[in-house]
């Protein structure tokens, strides 16, 4: 989009208003960007009635108005769209995405998973996306309330690596607005890396309803994380994905010292009642592990018990 002047403006979509939505779309509403956020039921309300409210270690941070829509076509055209739904809304969210989203749009999936680039690429007929992660701990506290413990960067990149014009676009709009951000040019190992770790401690702290710390600190939860985690290495190996073994007692330490609180999204979506994403997750390890022959035993136990309790939530809800 360009503005008055000729340069570029941006009309930012965050689809999708949870605690990953909120507070990156926040901190570019901040900024001054031009912003607009999807999002349903109370949210939706709370958003148009009392706006956005940002609970990090700023302080409490109140934003007011801010744009939130239902449906993305109410929007209108949008030069970025941030998808941060949960992933199994992801070809839902592509199909609702048609209307707003041209040739020249920026899409950035921050969910989590493999597989959500490929399947938003199919759904809007773009070729390949941007990939990206985060790092950040976040929980919607309360209807437009977010609280955020730790972390806040957006990882991201071209997946083979290039820099791209739209790669340079979205590094200066992260900038631009505060956002811990980096470029990284293997960013397909960063997103095997996240999903070894979110495999087993999403996964893990949802059957149990630990927290990271209170799982590490059982010899048990320790082991059954660190076999869960090395299971996803042998798979991105096997993908031809360098993914090293090495990292993973590595990012159990990191976990143990600095994410000993921290409540997984999923374990937060068991504790609500809501759906579960172990498909995306453990569901992805399997996939890929039947394509390559590798067996995943520990993945595919996490995966059962998750899908029993997700049918047992869902009949009670």
């Amino acid at each position: 989009m360009k503005d008055e002047s000729g340069g570029l403006r941006e009309r930012v979509l965050v689809m999708g208003t949870g605690a990953l939505g909120a507070f990156y779309g926040g901190r570019l509403a901040q900024a001054g960007v031009d912003v607009v956020f999807v999002a349903r039921g109370a949210t939706l309300a709370a958003l148009r009635r009392e706006g956005l409210h940002l609970e990090t270690a700023r302080g409490v941070e109140h934003l007011r108005p801010v744009r939130a829509v239902a449906t993305p076509a109410e929007a209108g055209p949008c030069s970025v769209v941030l998808v941060c739904v949960k992933s199994y809304d992801t070809d839902a969210a592509a199909v609702a995405l048609r209307p707003v989203v041209g040739p020249d749009t920026i899409v950035l999936s921050l969910q989590n998973g493999i597989e959500n680039e490929a399947r938003l690429a199919a759904g809007l007929g773009l070729p390949p996306l941007l990939a990206g992660l985060t790092q950040i701990g976040a929980e919607l506290i309360a209807p437009g309330v977010v609280r955020v413990d730790s972390g806040g960067r957006i990882v991201f990149g071209e997946l083979d690596g290039a820099e791209t014009p739209r790669v340079t676009r979205l590094a200066a709009l992260f900038a631009a607005a505060g956002i811990d951000h980096r470029v990284a040019r293997r960013i397909a190992v960063m997103l095997w890396d996240k999903l070894a770790w979110n495999a087993a401690f999403n996964a893990a702290t949802a059957v149990t309803r630990r927290t990271v710390g209170e799982l590490l600190a059982d010899p048990d939860g320790h082991a059954l994380v660190r076999a869960a985690m090395l299971e996803v290495v042998a798979v991105a190996q096997a993908s031809g994905v360098p993914l090293a073994a090495e990292k993973v007692d590595e990012a159990l330490r990191h976990s143990a010292a600095e994410l000993g609180v921290l409540k997984t999204s999923m374990l937060q979506d068991r504790l609500r009642g809501r759906r579960l994403e172990y498909d995306a997750l453990n569901g992805a390890v399997l996939r890929a592990a039947a394509r390559h022959g590798v067996a995943v035993p520990v993945n595919r136990v996490l995966h059962g018990l998750l899908a029993v309790i997700d049918a047992r939530s869902a009949k009670s809800a």
